[in-house]
């Protein structure tokens, strides 16, 4: 194929040439601005971020009801705090090797980096991880990605990580409420979300067939509506692929998950509180549903909805679970964030160069 604007005959057509440079001159500008806009905004979070635990700080000296929590973080065992470092960490690793197997072709090295920046955007950009894929996805763009493919991978991504949360409350919710598993036994803290889960693995799968019958019967194959469309059933499906396949990186979801939990459990523990995992993992399944709410980190719904779904299954008395909680969130967001923006500083260097081979770009 030859290059744009080449004369190869020698016949003075140089207009040509300046005109196949311009639109790459305002395609440059474009992704320029737009890196500016990505970094602004981890920036701004990340700002936002500190801010948010310098405020917590001075809440906790003071106010009186809250100097107790202040005071046990102070006893915390730093041990367990190291432990918790190390179990978010191992989570990073879990959400890197699940976007190895959605994305892999892209390279091993840019899976680290942009599954990294990832985390980290989700870690100060709440909205139930949808943050973190958009800058995937606009990175695997000017990666030259297809519109369909990427759309058609994000979904499938997001469908993984949260099919292992809803599972999750499945196999510890209904267990629980049959008094198998320690923990509560109170249906509207087990049955009922169990249940819900349910139903919502069910209405997924629903709406990937749906929404295929749907895209064949619009035509309109390069119109939003048909991409979204075939995004969520080509998503679902592959999802459904991607388990019957038992693929070694499907544990990477799980460990995503897993050990983000057993960050919480070691953040309780460093105050001397071992309780029932089953129960703390189940609080933190309920608990973090506030993260699906459009707030940047999930700040103050997140610890809120941990703090009272701990202290409603009992898993230790009030000033404790509030330290801990604030323990796990320092932990859970400046380790990915932190990481995250490193990563993502090394990944600008690579958003300016040329497209991936047509065979890498092309659908899985």
């Amino acid at each position: 194929m030859s290059a744009l604007g080449q004369d190869p005959a020698g016949s003075g057509e140089q207009p040509a040439r300046g005109a196949a440079a311009a639109p790459e001159g305002g395609r440059q500008g474009e992704r320029d601005e737009a890196l500016a806009s990505q970094s602004r905004t981890l920036r701004n979070s990340l700002i936002s971020l500190a801010v948010f635990f310098g405020i917590v700080v001075l809440l906790l000296l003071a106010v009186p009801g809250l100097k107790t929590a202040a005071e046990k973080i102070t006893d915390a065992e730093p041990g367990w705090v190291l432990g918790g470092i190390g179990f978010e960490l191992l989570s990073c690793v879990g959400y890197m090797v699940l976007f190895d197997l959605v994305f892999g072709r892209i390279g091993r090295s840019l899976v680290t980096r942009l599954s990294l920046s990832e985390l980290a955007v989700n870690s100060v950009v709440s909205v139930s991880g949808l943050a973190g894929l958009a800058l995937g996805a606009w990175v695997l763009r000017e990666r030259g990605f297809s519109v369909e493919r990427i759309a058609k991978r994000t979904v499938l991504i997001f469908v993984l990580t949260s099919a292992v949360s809803a599972v999750a409350v499945v196999v510890i919710g209904i267990p629980m409420w049959l008094g198998l598993l320690p923990g509560s036994t109170d249906p509207l803290l087990t049955l009922l979300p169990a249940c819900i889960a349910a139903a919502a693995i069910a209405a997924t799968i629903a709406a990937g067939r749906w929404a295929g019958r749907r895209a064949d019967r619009l035509g309109e194959k390069g119109s939003r509506s048909a991409i979204a469309l075939i995004a969520i059933s080509g998503g679902v499906d592959d999802a459904l692929r991607e388990i019957r396949r038992r693929d070694w990186r499907l544990l990477g979801a799980v460990g995503y998950w897993l050990f983000d939990v057993l960050t919480l459990y070691a953040a309780l523990a460093a105050f001397g509180n071992v309780a029932s995992f089953w129960a703390i993992a189940m609080a933190y399944l309920i608990g973090l549903i506030a993260n699906t709410l459009p707030v940047p980190g999930g700040f103050a719904v997140v610890e809120g909805g941990l703090v009272g779904m701990l202290d409603l299954f009992h898993v230790a008395s009030g000033s404790t679970v509030v330290a801990a909680v604030l323990v796990y969130r320092a932990i859970s967001l400046w380790v990915p964030a932190l990481l995250g923006s490193v990563a993502f500083l090394s990944l600008r260097r690579d958003i300016g160069r040329p497209p991936l081979p047509a065979g890498e770009t092309g659908s899985a």
